[in-house]
């Protein structure tokens, strides 16, 4: 009997360690995810909202219960999560949370950081200041966008290509002190000239025709040339106006040069119409924005520099038969066009911006967005000529379209006199045209128009911590 027991027992556990070792671990990680850090004010609020693509069963942990996340587990596949914050109630205290996400053999971690309550004690008012106009005083901080009208903020105040076309967009290359601006002129083409910062001198320009209305570029530096990211393919619409472009060119900076929209060498095809881009070359993102539908959508962008190029039929265009338009008879045709299938790539972000009204009824404009660090950046407005200020506002959020900024408004507008002291309007014209984000800061754009009917590019640097 022991004999036996004695060559049992070997077998038996050669067996159950043979077993383990044939299981099989077939689990897989995150195909897709994009987390980052966030910080947060004290009140109950929205983190964000994450989209990740899933191998394999995958959970969501953190030890801290004041973050609220639903759903906290899922199965493969493609799912959202939102994370929620409850209100800060210490008063003394940031508080700071860990949170992992885990699937398969791989995890990812974002800490979130929600600052301490504010402190309310009762405190007498002190006597307010006599009667009268008085100067504002000079931030001591670089500015933010709560802050009024100081020169701290001016960035520049420049000549544009032609003085009786509005600006549409703009780009800063700090590398040769240079300011890229877009203006839309006789509708069916639109400049995109280049000057120094402040500069009074008519900017040499480049001229694209049928593109749209360029109200959104980005400028792209690669080894030493100038690359305009920009919407193209656009159609005369009953107005003359030329809107509902489908396709995302990036053309080549020329000094002098005329395009047109067949002849962009690089082209990416989204499949929606009436959209306009942004791009962050460093944080590897491009963002179009559904002029019509709101939609926001983000792409890793050497995921679609991967696609392959191919013949793509675009959607019927009408363009021409203005004076001085390359096509004397108005023309409309499908082209066919070498182009990068987007549609086949899936976004790493998505959300819908809602369209805002005024009291009156009337839509408050979109004027321009940036995309940096997994942030969209959004202007709205509209300019007014008529002595009062013009409202302005920006709003932050997520590539998912958590909040990180609500729409705040531009207080610098307000100040009236000290903008015509400035030499920048003397009438309230500052349409906002467009935001920027370079290093610690962010760059917004006006168009400002004075009594003269002069119109120039108008720009403030604001602290990047703009929200206060």
């Amino acid at each position: 009997m022991r004999k036996i027991l004695s060559v049992l027992i070997p077998l038996l556990l050669l067996t159950a360690f043979s077993c383990k070792e044939e299981k099989p671990n077939n689990q897989g990680g995150f195909s897709s995810i994009f987390l980052e850090d966030k910080k947060i004010d004290y009140q109950e609020t929205l983190v964000g909202r994450f989209w990740i693509t899933a191998l394999s069963d995958w959970n969501v942990i953190c030890q801290e219960d004041w973050l609220i996340i639903d759903p906290k587990s899922g199965p493969a596949g493609s799912h959202k999560v939102t994370i929620t914050a409850t209100e800060n109630k210490d008063y003394l205290h940031d508080r700071t949370a860990v949170v992992t996400f885990s699937c398969g053999g791989e995890s990812r971690e974002m800490t979130v950081t929600q600052s301490k309550g504010p402190i309310v004690d009762h405190v007498e008012p002190e006597p307010g200041p006599e009667p009268g106009p008085s100067p504002e005083p000079e931030p001591e901080h670089d500015p933010y966008i709560t802050d009024h009208f100081s020169e701290k903020m001016h960035f520049s105040t420049g000549r544009l290509r032609t003085m009786s076309a509005v600006m549409q967009s703009f780009d800063i290359d700090f590398e040769t002190n240079t300011i890229y601006y877009s203006q839309l002129n006789n509708k069916f083409r639109a400049y995109i000239s280049a000057g120094t910062p402040g500069s009074d001198t008519q900017p040499p320009c480049m001229t694209v025709n049928y593109f749209g209305h360029v109200s959104n570029f980005t400028l792209e530096k690669d080894k030493g040339k100038a690359y305009i990211w920009v919407d193209n393919f656009s159609s005369k619409n009953a107005s003359g106006d030329y809107w509902g472009s489908t396709v995302v060119s990036r053309i080549p900076y020329s000094s002098g040069s005329t395009i047109t929209s067949w002849e962009a060498p690089e082209n990416y095809y989204f499949g929606e119409k009436n959209i306009s881009v942004a791009v962050d070359i460093e944080g590897d993102m491009l963002t179009y924005l559904g002029i019509s539908t709101g939609n926001c959508y983000t792409y890793r962008l050497s995921e679609l520099r991967a696609l392959p190029i191919e013949d793509i039929t675009l959607p019927e265009v009408t363009y021409g038969g203005e004076a001085k338009a390359p096509d004397a008879t108005e023309v409309t045709k499908a082209h066919v066009i070498k182009a990068r299938d987007c549609t086949k790539v899936k976004p790493i972000g998505k959300f819908v911006i809602p369209r805002g009204k005024y009291s009156n009824g009337e839509t408050i404009s979109w004027q321009g967005f940036d995309i940096k660090g997994g942030l969209v950046y959004q202007m709205q407005g509209n300019g007014h000529a008529d002595g009062s200020p013009s409202p302005a506002w920006l709003q932050i959020r997520d590539i998912n379209g958590g909040t990180i900024l609500p729409l705040t408004p531009i207080k610098a507008l307000d100040d009236l006199s000290a903008l015509n002291a400035a030499g920048i309007t003397d009438i309230g014209y500052m349409e906002p045209e467009g935001v920027k984000v370079h290093g610690d800061y962010l760059y917004i754009g006006f168009a400002s128009k004075n009594s003269k009917d002069e119109r120039r590019g108008t720009i403030f640097r604001y602290a990047k911590k703009a929200v206060k």
